[in-house]
């Protein structure tokens, strides 16, 4: 049954991604892939804040902890996407720009996480 949770959260996930993708690239302008960086750094957020709570899967359990992390933001998020626009950015000779998007990404990241987390710490002990 697991399974079917996991797969209804990426089904989410996935639409949410790409209905979010379409409205933010039709709102911006050049090459640089924002609304992946947006994607991804609010997903690193909610990762960090659902396992920044150790209650969280106590109290939803299982299924539901399954759902929204693998399944919802797992789909939601994409490292592929991430991973191809930062070579397309250096094969179009933009190579400020992958550099940019490559190391604000992970650094972003890491910390949007950490924000998360700490979130859940202060507010859901």
């Amino acid at each position: 049954m697991q399974f079917f949770y996991v797969g209804l959260g990426g089904f989410l996930g996935a639409i949410t991604r790409y209905a979010l993708g379409q409205a933010l690239s039709a709102r911006s302008r050049g090459n640089f892939p924002t609304g992946t960086l947006i994607i991804n750094l609010t997903g690193a957020f909610l990762l960090g804040l659902l396992s920044g709570t150790p209650a969280f899967a106590h109290r939803f359990g299982t299924s539901l902890t399954l759902m929204l992390t693998t399944g919802f933001l797992g789909a939601y998020t994409t490292f592929s996407t991430y991973s191809y626009e930062t070579i397309q950015l250096l094969e179009d000779r933009k190579v400020i720009s992958a550099l940019i998007y490559l190391l604000s990404s992970i650094a972003l990241g890491l910390s949007f996480v950490l924000a998360g987390r700490a979130l859940a710490a202060k507010f859901m002990p």
